[in-house]
């Protein structure tokens, strides 16, 4: 559970707290005052008069009424949409650095805000999707990746290409980048400010589905990719119940390649749009809301 999200659940319980008390204590006793100042009075009480006497606890009610917005709020953002600010340039071309992304959290069933424990599962997450989830080695921080590999699939990373082998056939495919049917090549030039945002963009056809990716010729990947048991260097299997994601951005991601694998019950949702767009250095981009391929 990320720090806002734990603000929002201690905001709601207080606000309940004082909900109930102004509902059940102070409430029946501002109605009575009110009842006992009007049989006092000759003449009618003012509309005014009457505000004055049933907001006497202004500190408690003005608390009070907080709380079916913020349990409104809590209910939406636990099981139905959630926003994330993307930190990093590892999604990029499709998300860059400073998107905020809204993330659909019952794409994958209804989960426990607590634990993220699927109570009802509505569907599996599918090959090409984006998608948010808790990570592996640090479950207290957000990550967002593609997914690239499914449960039984075979993935293989080698010199910088990607290779799939779905589960049940015998015969791997080479993932392969393919002319931009928008540009007169194949790689377009991006943002050169930022080592992470140096590189040329493409399109991928991912066994079907097809994306933007980056590659940077000039950037190094020093560190070791994760070893699953006695596969070759660069070759994984991905378990059960499990999914093997990556970043767009492929020589500045560090991913399944170098952690391992996603457990379905680390998945949060599934990304499907853009609500806001900005940095400091780049200023508001309103050209980049809307959708994700």
């Amino acid at each position: 559970m990320n720090n806002i999200t734990l603000i929002l659940y201690v905001a709601t319980g207080l606000s309940a707290l004082f909900w109930f008390a102004d509902l059940l204590y102070f409430k029946p006793g501002r109605k009575q005052a009110l009842k006992n100042a009007e049989i006092s009075h000759r003449i009618p009480l003012t509309r005014k008069e009457k505000e004055a006497i049933m907001n006497s606890n202004g500190f408690i009610s003005s608390i009070a009424s907080c709380f079916p917005v913020l349990f409104v709020v809590l209910i939406v953002r636990s099981f139905c949409y959630e926003p994330f600010r993307i930190p990093s340039a590892s999604m990029m071309p499709t998300l860059l650095r400073g998107d905020f992304v809204i993330v659909e959290k019952f794409r994958y069933g209804l989960r426990n805000p607590l634990n993220n424990e699927t109570w009802i599962k509505t569907s599996s997450p599918q090959r090409g999707e984006i998608v948010v989830f808790k990570y592996p080695e640090d479950t207290k921080i957000d990550y967002i990746k593609r997914i690239i590999g499914l449960p039984g699939d075979t993935v293989v990373f080698n010199k910088g290409e990607l290779f799939i082998k779905p589960a049940g056939e015998s015969n791997y495919t080479r993932i392969s980048a393919v002319e931009d049917p928008a540009s007169q090549q194949m790689w377009t030039a991006v943002n050169l400010s930022y080592t992470s945002e140096h590189g040329l963009t493409g399109t991928e056809d991912l066994l079907g589905y097809k994306h933007k990716i980056m590659h940077d010729s000039s950037a190094n990947i020093v560190e070791k990719f994760y070893v699953q048991g006695d596969r070759h260097y660069g070759e994984w299997v991905v378990p059960e119940g499990s999914y093997f994601v990556m970043g767009d951005n492929r020589e500045h991601s560090r991913d399944s390649r170098f952690w391992g694998f996603v457990p379905d019950k680390y998945l949060v949702g599934r990304a499907v749009g853009i609500w806001f767009s900005g940095t400091f250095d780049s200023g508001i981009r309103i050209d980049r809301l809307g959708g994700l391929e």
